[in-house]
């Protein structure tokens, strides 16, 4: 009876405050400094290069000077039928590499874990092998192997054929070398997932009267599907953001496709298209991004259970005389994706030039070596690998860490930015990385130097790393840390002596994958690079594109070299290190 009219007819003055100031107070919730920290970091080193990227491309300036907000680029370079042919090239390239890289790296998985093919022992080092090859030298390698008429394919099939031309430098050849290039990984995905299938289930199909092909496709894929289509999705992104192949084998047959495009808007025009080349990389970022989602669309609700509390049986079976088409087939590829590209590549560094298969020399090592920059690019490679390798791997501890330790909501900002990258191609990553560090005064002096080739290189390998320490950190339960505490460690001796000697081994093996490539890497470099810090790629890739194909060579084969060296030293010192302690 004493309420008023007024007070029982709406909220009072401060009731909509409330519960944003609650909203707020639970945001904020369990953020320590620690966790403000790497939310910070992360939208500097994440986050920001993308905004700026989509800033640029409603700029009138190039980055770091003074201009005005239009929409005239972007809409200027949407109404390019250039861009929209390149678009297609992507979508054409992209779709057929994945199609049979996918078909073959699945049937080899099947032939590695399911059967009992001769050769099957191979299939595995030799995909290690494959994808431990920089894509550029990789690409290399075919360029000089189709080059027409000298390359050494051309060379065999005209001694055995009389005439028979091989041309690289086309569609067939792009995909083709796509595809080779491609199934190491997708193969190194798939194997796992295909040797955890229940044998009974294949059994039980065959008792019912299927045969083996009808089997697979109406049983054993469907079962797949999540890891498949993953996988397919993933392919088809990396084929989206491919440029070595298109830049090496495309662009002399007049073939363009988006990341070729967005380095021919920066390094092919005068004055450089930013805007433009901004509005290409929103483009392709927009398209990976919605493969992703409808990835979670498709997959979200579904159940692939094929593995159940029973026992069950993956043991390989005897297909026959279908047996040695398997081993065919992994013959077939080892020479094409191993064997011929690296001999052509020694052969070719021991020539006096591209194409003379007589008079073999070292010169082109001695010329390589004498020539200005080469051993500086080499300890630029060195330096940036070897840093950028661990301060990814140690960032992905970080992120992951407070990802599953930490109760805050906030903990997944640096999580979800670092997987926005894996949506950012090499190319476009260092244009948002122009746009992000010239826009700033006290940052406008790192660029051209190897200090933002590295930040770039961190930044893009991050997501890698963070793959290869997820796993093992979510397999330690917090009980460890909890028992140090409770015994009177502080979190940071419970982490340092518990957490981190259970991941080193994923640490480490992270920091060494992260270190190839970025040592191989030539998307980040190509835009961010100067002629004063040059990566080893980089370097390879004038010498190619200035017609000195014997002395990339050379550049490649010293390059695996130092790998090599690196990879034997590193074997010793660990068992040095066993032997130590078993000491």
């Amino acid at each position: 009876m004493g309420l008023s009219g007024p007070a029982l007819s709406g909220p009072p003055s401060g009731a909509t405050a409330l519960p944003r100031a609650r909203r707020l107070r639970d945001l904020l919730a369990g953020v320590g400094p620690g966790l403000l920290a790497l939310c910070g970091l992360s939208m500097v080193l994440f986050l920001w290069p993308v905004v700026m990227l989509v800033l640029g491309a409603f700029r009138t300036a190039p980055p770091g000077l003074g201009g005005r907000w239009t929409t005239a680029g972007f809409t200027a370079t949407l109404g390019d039928g250039s861009v929209w042919r390149a678009f297609a090239n992507s979508l054409l390239l992209s779709g057929a590499t994945v199609v049979v890289s996918t078909a073959l790296a699945l049937y080899l998985a099947w032939l590695t874990t399911r059967t009992r093919t001769p050769l099957r022992w191979l299939v595995t080092p030799m995909m290690v092998l494959i994808f431990a090859v920089p894509p550029l030298f990789f690409t290399l390698s075919w360029a000089m192997v189709g080059e027409y008429p000298v390359g050494l394919l051309d060379k065999a099939l005209e001694a055995l054929f009389g005439a028979a031309p091989v041309n690289v430098q086309s569609w067939p050849g792009m995909i083709g070398v796509s595809v080779l290039g491609a199934t190491a990984p997708e193969y190194l995905l798939l194997r796992g997932p295909v040797g955890a299938l229940d044998r009974s289930l294949h059994e039980a199909s065959l008792i019912c009267g299927a045969r083996r092909l009808r089997t697979f496709l109406r049983i054993e894929l469907p079962m797949l599907a999540p890891t498949v289509l993953g996988v397919v999705i993933l392919g088809f992104v990396l084929g989206l953001s491919l440029l070595t192949v298109p830049l090496l084998l495309g662009e002399p047959a007049g073939i363009f496709v988006l990341p070729t495009e967005i380095y021919r808007y920066i390094d092919g025009r005068t004055p450089a298209d930013y805007a433009g080349a901004s509005t290409i990389s929103l483009l392709l970022v927009t398209l990976t991004l919605i493969l992703v989602i409808a990835q979670w669309r498709l997959l979200g609700r579904r159940a692939f259970t094929s593995v159940g509390g029973r026992a069950y049986r993956h043991d390989p079976v005897d297909i026959g005389r279908w047996k040695w088409l398997g081993s065919t087939v992994i013959v077939l590829y080892g020479v094409f994706a191993l064997l011929l590209p690296l001999g052509q590549l020694v052969l070719g560094s021991l020539e006096p030039y591209f194409g003379v298969y007589s008079h073999l020399t070292l010169s082109n090592y001695a010329a390589v070596l004498r020539a200005p920059g080469v051993r500086s690019a080499f300890a630029t490679t060195l330096l940036v690998g070897v840093i950028a390798g661990f301060a990814a791997s140690a960032l992905a501890v970080w992120i992951t860490l407070a990802a599953r330790r930490s109760h805050s909501p906030l903990r997944r900002l640096p999580d979800l930015s670092v997987w926005l990258l894996w949506a950012l191609p090499g190319v476009t990553l260092g244009l948002g990385m122009i746009w992000a560090y010239l826009s700033v005064p006290g940052f406008r002096k790192l660029y051209a130097t190897e200090w933002i080739v590295l930040i770039a290189l961190t930044v893009g390998t991050t997501p890698i790393a963070a793959r290869a320490v997820s796993g093992p950190i979510a397999q330690i339960s917090t009980e460890l840390e909890e028992a140090a505490r409770t015994a009177g460690a502080s979190a940071r001796r419970a982490i340092l002596g518990i957490l981190l000697p259970l991941i080193l081994p994923s640490f480490l093996a992270g920091w060494f994958l992260c270190a190839i490539v970025s040592a191989g890497n030539l998307d980040i470099p190509i835009l961010l690079a100067s002629a004063s810090n040059q990566t080893v790629p980089l370097v390879a890739y004038n010498l190619y594109d200035n017609g000195e194909l014997a002395q990339a060579a050379a550049v490649f084969c010293l390059f695996i070299a130092a790998v090599a060296v690196l990879i034997g030293a590193g074997a010793a010192a660990r068992a040095a290190a066993v032997a130590h302690r078993r000491g």
